[in-house]
C-alpha cells in the first residue's frame, strides 16, 4: 500500500503535490510501519563465522600442480614406474580405473602415494573423482593394515591434516586460534614444505564462484572425515590425547563456518565421537576439552551451536554435552567458577545460575557495560538493549536444558527438578511481561513453558524420595 500510494502522489497535479511531498509521505508511512512492526530480536539459526576463505585456497597445491612425480617416490614395480612417468591427468586415470587395487593385492602401498591421494582428495574439483580417490584410498589402506609385515598403515597426522585445510582456505590461526593449544609446528613449516614438493602454478585451482567453492568444501570436508573414522577405527592409539584434543577443537571450529549452516554435517560428528571414545585418560582431559572449545567464540548462540554439536548418543558425548553446557553458562554469566563433577553440585550450581538467568537482571548487566551510548536516558538505554538481553536468555534456557539432563536418575534428581521448576517459575517466567510488538518475549515466554513442561515429565518417570508418598508431605522421623 506504501508503494500504491507513492504512485499516486506522482501523478497529482503539482499545485497538490507542494503541500505533499513525496518524502514527508514516506517519513510518516516509515513512522507508522516502525511503531506498529512486530519485533523478533531471537534469530533461529546461529551467526556463524567466515572459516573458510576462498582467497585463501589453493596457497599451496591445486588439482593442476599437484604432481606425484614430486613425491620422492622410487619405482619399484610397473605401476609405479607409469605413474612417475606420466602428468597429473594419466596419474588420476590409474586411480579411477581401480589399477592400484591389482599392483597392491599382497603389497603395502606406498606412503606418498597414500598422502598423494590424501591431498588430490580435497581439492579435485569434480566431486565423483574425489569419492574415486576416497574408496581407493580406503581399500588400500585396509590391505595395508592386514599385511603381516607392515607394523601399522599410513595415518594422516595432525601436520598432514592441516596442510590440507589451510590449503582449502582456512587461515593457521583460525585453525588453531588458542594460545594453549597449539600444535608442535607452524605454518612456516608447511609452506616451506610444500614449496620444495610442489610446482608454482600461475593461475588458481578453485572457482571463484562462492556456491562452487563451498560445494567443494562441503565435499571434502566429508571425504576427510569419512577417512578419518576409518584410520582411528584401525589404529586407536595412533594419535596421542593432545593430537585428540587439537583435532576435536579443530572440528568444532570449521563446523561454525556460517556457508555450511544448512549443510549436514554428520560425517563431522561420527568423526568426532570416534576421537572422543579414543580419549586414554577422559576424566582429565574432558573438562579441558570443554574449556577450550568454550573458547572458540565470543558470540552466544554460536556457543549453543558448539553444545549441541557435541554427539549425545554415546555416554562419553552426553557428559561431554553437560558439562560443555555449564561451562558456557558460567563464561556467559561471568561467573568465572570451577565446574564440579558430582551431580548435586552441578544441580545446585545450575539453581543459582538460573536465578541469575531473568531477563530483567541481565538486562541491568548490558546496560551499565555499554557505556559507550552516550547522551540516552536510563529508560532510552534499558529499551536499546532489552532485545539483546531476551536473546541472551533464550540461549541460556536452552543451555540449562541442556545441562539438566542425565543419563540415569540417581537418587537427589528428583528434587533437585523440583527446585529448578520453582526457580524458573519465581525468576524467570515472572519477570516477563508479554508485548503483542515484542515477538522476542513471547519466544523465550515459550520455551520457559516447553522447559517447565519437560522437566515435570522427567519429575513424573521418576520415583519420589525412599520413605514419601508425595514431595510435599514429610513422613515423621
Amino acid at each position: 500500500q506504501l508503494l500504491k500510494l507513492i504512485h499516486s502522489t506522482r501523478s497529482m497535479s503539482p499545485s497538490f503535490s507542494k503541500y505533499y511531498k513525496l518524502t514527508d509521505v514516506i517519513l510518516h508511512y516509515r513512522a507508522f510501519i516502525e511503531e506498529f512492526s512486530v519485533i523478533d530480536a531471537i534469530p533461529d539459526q546461529h551467526p556463524g563465522e567466515n572459516i573458510f576463505q576462498i582467497a585463501h585456497a589453493g596457497k599451496f597445491f591445486s588439482q593442476h600442480n599437484l604432481d606425484l612425480r614430486n613425491s620422492g617416490l622410487f619405482p619399484h614395480n610397473p605401476i609405479e614406474k607409469y605413474l612417475l612417468g606420466s602428468r597429473i591427468t594419466q596419474q588420476l586415470f590409474v586411480i579411477n580405473e581401480g589399477l592400484l587395487m591389482s599392483a597392491y593385492h599382497s603389497s603395502p602401498c606406498p606412503v606418498p602415494i597414500l598422502k598423494w591421494m590424501f591431498q588430490m582428495m580435497s581439492i579435485h574439483s569434480d566431486i565423483s573423482v574425489s569419492k574415486k580417490i576416497l574408496d581407493m584410498l580406503m581399500v588400500l589402506t585396509i590391505k595395508n593394515a592386514l599385511v603381516s609385515d607392515q607394523p601399522r598403515p599410513w595415518i594422516p597426522s595432525l601436520y598432514d591434516i592441516a596442510t590440507v585445510l589451510i590449503n582449502m582456505g582456512v587461515p593457521f590461526n583460525t585453525l588453531f586460534p588458542l594460545l594453549r593449544f597449539q600444535p608442535s609446528f607452524t605454518e612456516d613449516n608447511i609452506r616451506s614444505e610444500m614449496y620444495r614438493t610442489v610446482e608454482r602454478q600461475t593461475t588458481g585451482g578453485f572457482s571463484e564462484n562462492l556456491p562452487s567453492f563451498f560445494l567443494l568444501v562441503q565435499n571434502s570436508l566429508c571425504n576427510i572425515a569419512k577417512f578419518l573414522q576409518l584410520c582411528v577405527g584401525i589404529c586407536p592409539e595412533h594419535y596421542t590425547d593432545k593430537e585428540i584434543l587439537l583435532l576435536l577443537l579443530l572440528l568444532f571450529k570449521l563446523s561454525l563456518e556460517k556457508e555450511l549452516k544448512q549443510c549436514p554435517l554428520v560425517d563431522l560428528e561420527h568423526l568426532i565421537i570416534k576421537l572422543v571414545e579414543n580419549i586414554r585418560k577422559w576424566d582429565a582431559e574432558m573438562p579441558k576439552l570443554c574449556l577450550g572449545i568454550s573458547d572458540l567464540s565470543s558470540h552466544h548462540h554460536d556457543l549453543f551451536w558448539l553444545v549441541q554439536f557435541v554427539p549425545n548418543w554415546t555416554e562419553r558425548g552426553r557428559q561431554a554435552r553437560r558439562h560443555l553446557s555449564l561451562v558456557v553458562i558460567s563464561k556467559l554469566l561471568k561467573n568465572h567458577v570451577n565446574i564440579p563433577s558430582s551431580n548435586d553440585q552441578q544441580m545446585a550450581l545450575l539453581c543459582q545460575d538460573l536465578v541469575k538467568m531473568k531477563p530483567s537482571h541481565l538486562l541491568k548487566k548490558i546496560a551499565e557495560t555499554e557505556t559507550h551510548q552516550g547522551g540516552l536516558s536510563k529508560e532510552s538505554l534499558l529499551s536499546l538493549f532489552e532485545p539483546q538481553a531476551y536473546y541472551l536468555t533464550y540461549i541460556l534456557l536452552h543451555l540449562v536444558r541442556e545441562a539438566s539432563n542425565s543419563d540415569a536418575a540417581y537418587s537427589n534428581q528428583r528434587k533437585w527438578l523440583l527446585k529448578l521448576c520453582g526457580t524458573l517459575e519465581k525468576h524467570v517466567k515472572c519477570d516477563i511481561r508479554e508485548d503483542g510488538r515484542r515477538f522476542y518475549r513471547t519466544k523465550v515466554k515459550d520455551l520457559v513453558a516447553r522447559t517447565y513442561s519437560k522437566w515435570q515429565q522427567m519429575i513424573h518417570s521418576s520415583r519420589p524420595t525412599q520413605g514419601k508418598i508425595h514431595d510435599f508431605w514429610d513422613p515423621d522421623s
